[in-house]
């Protein structure tokens, strides 16, 4: 009987090695070998048809408060302002949410579903691809690949699958829109299960994701740079040199790859796509 014993404790006891020696755990994020050019520019006559801008800001848990204060002078300046697109004005309209308001993550969920947002912003922890973190460290969007990963907040570290509850939930309209993920690896993280999930829906998103980790005292100037350069009719070219030229231990690269449902020619400006 003992030995029957001795056999079960080795064989759980070899079961938990293996699991703790990464079977199945992902502990390295997959980037692309090479830096993709960015093409075309974003689809400005769509996001400027009914006459407004409007943009939604999100600034997730535990993000630095002088970089969230850093912002705030220029999103004061933009917001009511007008700009001109072909002769007609567009007015600007932006809204900031922060860890401190009431359920961030459900007025993050209804943004994405807002026919009339033109832009949404992340900037935060992706929560090792879990999700976007908003009032606090646990109050996650799933939106992960469904990959298992390690939490690495805790220790000893905990080890959780990437769910995408909150995502799969999410029902986008089929008006243009461009999504920005600023946060760590977002790239890696997230495009495979945001991008399925515009294709189920139909949406017409351009979505803009990052490699390498993105440093919380630096998130404000890249998205100040992403919309001075939107404001600016620029090219997704530019927009990526711009983003990139905030450089911190590393130079993060910020990915365009448009995701896109419709017919390409729906969306198409000036023969640009």
């Amino acid at each position: 009987m003992r030995k029957y014993r001795y056999l079960g404790s080795f064989f759980i006891l070899t079961l938990v090695a293996v699991f703790l020696n990464g079977a199945g755990i992902r502990r390295n994020v997959e980037r692309l070998a090479n830096d993709k050019v960015a093409q075309g520019r974003p689809n400005y006559d769509a996001m400027f048809a009914d006459g407004k801008l409007r943009i939604a800001v999100f600034w997730g848990w535990d993000h630095p408060r002088d970089t969230i204060m850093g912002s705030f002078p220029a999103f004061e300046t933009l917001n009511g302002k007008r700009l001109y697109y072909k002769g007609n004005p567009i007015m600007i309209e932006i809204g900031m949410i922060t860890q401190i308001n009431e359920k961030p993550k459900d007025i993050f969920k209804t943004a994405l579903e807002d026919s009339t947002i033109d832009m949404v912003i992340y900037s935060g922890h992706a929560r090792y691809g879990k999700g976007m973190a908003f009032e606090s460290m646990y109050d996650i969007f799933r939106c992960g690949n469904g990959d298992l990963v390690e939490d690495r907040h805790v220790k000893p570290y905990k080890v959780f699958k990437a769910t995408s509850e909150d995502l799969d939930a999410t029902k986008f309209p089929n008006t243009y829109k461009i999504i920005m993920l600023n946060c760590c690896d977002s790239q890696g993280h997230f495009r495979q299960s945001w991008a399925k999930r515009f294709r189920e829906c139909g949406a017409a998103v351009d979505l803009l994701t990052v490699e390498f980790p993105v440093f919380n005292l630096y998130d404000h100037r890249r998205v100040l740079n992403l919309l001075r350069d939107i404001l600016a009719f620029a090219d997704w070219k530019t927009i990526k040199a711009n983003y990139e030229s905030e450089v911190h231990k590393r130079k993060n690269r910020l990915i365009i790859d448009p995701v896109r449902s419709p017919d390409e020619e729906d969306f198409a400006m000036d023969g640009a796509y």
